[in-house]
């Protein structure tokens, strides 16, 4: 069961982390948290030993959480705990982690977003534009921000979060509110 004085603890460890392992632990751990909270969703494992990559969260997706019945029964999260938003380079090494995995749904948690504002009339480049090529290979991924995080005081909060950027990734609008 979600309880906000847990998460909220979650989100203060974030904010006390120091050094860069810290941070990304932290952050991490809050993830967990969250996403444990769906109705059939189980951490299967955290940051895995693997030869040649890094995997931070694979779910268990039971698929009796109705916002994420789109999703694939196993679910790769990649969580980014960085200062500044995420580039294409890193957005891209985690789609072609599913590419490899034959997996077509995701979810990407940078704390300060992804590059690129093809909403604003800013530009397409950026993770943004991988977004939106991967749609065309049927890959989805959704991207969920701090400031997102920040505003989730229950789970339903955190479903409705779910749906609406599910559902924005068809119109274009990744971060649709």
């Amino acid at each position: 069961m979600f309880d906000l004085p847990t998460y909220q603890a979650l989100l203060a460890a974030v904010d006390a982390a120091v050094t860069p392992n810290q941070k990304g632990d932290r952050f991490e751990e809050l993830c967990e948290y969250l996403l444990t909270k769906l109705t059939g969703v189980n951490i299967e494992a955290r940051d895995p030993l693997m030869a040649s990559e890094e995997l931070d969260l694979v779910l268990w997706n039971a698929q009796t959480e109705e916002v994420l019945k789109p999703f694939d029964n196993t679910i790769l999260v990649e969580c980014k705990n960085w200062s500044s938003a995420v580039g294409a380079p890193a957005f891209d090494s985690f789609i072609s982690k599913m590419r490899r995995r034959s997996l077509k749904t995701g979810i990407f948690i940078a704390a300060n977003g992804v590059t690129g504002d093809f909403l604003n009339g800013n530009g397409n480049d950026g993770a943004i534009d991988i977004i939106k090529s991967s749609l065309a290979e049927g890959i989805r991924v959704i991207i969920i921000n701090r400031t997102d995080m920040d505003a989730i005081a229950n789970v339903d909060a955190l479903r409705t979060l779910i749906k609406k950027r599910y559902c924005g990734l068809f119109i274009h609008r990744p971060f649709n509110n």
